[in-house]
């Protein structure tokens, strides 16, 4: 029982802040390959099983047949939480860029969004720590092995590199799918009339694919990045404790620690919704930029076309003109 509270510090610190934020090797999948899973890729695992239950229990209440107005009400606060995130990401976020194309498109934007913001909620939660605390009773070794368990997926480039990926499908899946050929033309955004255009066309085409290649990075280094970065400044923050030794100096410093540790958990929180909000609307954006811009044109020049038929079945026939009055 002695070994269990001394140990209760470290949940709140660790002697290496860099600790919290690198990978861990829980288990080896293929030794031969050096496949394995760490910590933040089963978090990762362990984020999905909660989107998955969370928005398939939401779909079942949603889903089941409505005798009256009121039966379209969803009750709990969880799920009536879950159902504001998901009209705010629908009217606030796609439908704004996607237009008629929202409801088509919005399960992605959900499923990212709620699985972006289950990891960095989950790598708040000092899961490691605990479980190192509880297997401090048995032994130390259990201990350190329990204690690698938790982490953000996030803050793994081995997550968000297939997240960007899959937006990168994405974005060119719907622009080819909603505009067809002619989601290619903006690659070239030129007319080549000429042999002489043809360097500049060739030029202008590896920019825009490198550019649309450069937002998908993007995505995976912003989300990354900040991440990491959040967790690193807190660990190194809490360290602080362990770093003082002097009884009245450490009272002070601990007071001055957990109060401005507080506020940067606060502040943490705070990112980890903005991340899954700016992950969310920037996919959306380059979606939009390719597939809505192309599908809008198809339907003006249609409308257009459609107008002008319309005007001609309508025009009214001349009519003759008066014969000259005789005397």
């Amino acid at each position: 029982m002695t070994s269990l509270f001394s140990n209760i510090p470290i949940v709140l610190a660790a002697k290496d802040p860099v600790e919290k934020v690198i990978p861990h090797e829980i288990f080896v999948v293929w030794e031969k390959h050096k496949i394995d899973f760490d910590n933040q890729l089963i978090m990762g695992v362990v984020a999905t099983v909660v989107v998955s239950l969370l928005l398939a229990g939401l779909a079942k209440r949603l889903s089941k047949p409505k005798d009256a107005i009121d039966d379209y009400i969803v009750t709990g606060p969880l799920w009536q939480l879950v159902e504001t995130i998901c009209e705010f990401v629908r009217e606030q976020v796609a439908r704004p860029n996607l237009g008629q194309l929202t409801d088509k498109y919005i399960p992605y934007l959900w499923t990212v969004f709620f699985f972006i913001l289950t990891c960095n909620l989950l790598g708040m939660v000092p899961s490691g720590q605990v479980l190192g605390v509880i297997g401090s009773i048995f032994s130390e070794d259990t201990s350190k092995y329990l204690s690698h368990f938790g982490g953000t997926a996030t803050g793994n480039l081995s997550l968000t590199v297939p997240l960007a990926f899959i937006a990168f499908i994405m974005i060119n899946f719907v622009g080819l799918k909603e505009a067809g050929t002619d989601y290619l033309k903006h690659f070239c955004p030129i007319e080549v009339n000429s042999l002489g255009m043809v360097p500049l066309a060739i030029l202008l085409v590896i920019l825009e694919v490198m550019g649309l290649i450069i937002k998908s990075i993007v995505l995976a280094a912003r989300l990354f990045g900040t991440m990491m970065a959040g967790h690193l400044v807190i660990g190194a923050f809490l360290g602080l404790v362990g770093i003082v030794t002097a009884t009245a100096a450490s009272f002070m410093v601990g007071l001055g620690v957990t109060l401005m540790g507080g506020a940067l958990m606060m502040l943490e929180l705070f990112i980890a919704m903005l991340q899954a909000f700016i992950f969310t609307f920037l996919t959306t954006l380059f979606i939009a930029q390719g597939a809505v811009h192309e599908h809008h044109d198809h339907e003006d020049e249609h409308d257009h076309e459609h107008g002008e038929e319309h005007a001609d079945a309508h025009e009214p026939e001349p009519t003759p003109a008066a014969a000259p009055a005789t005397a």
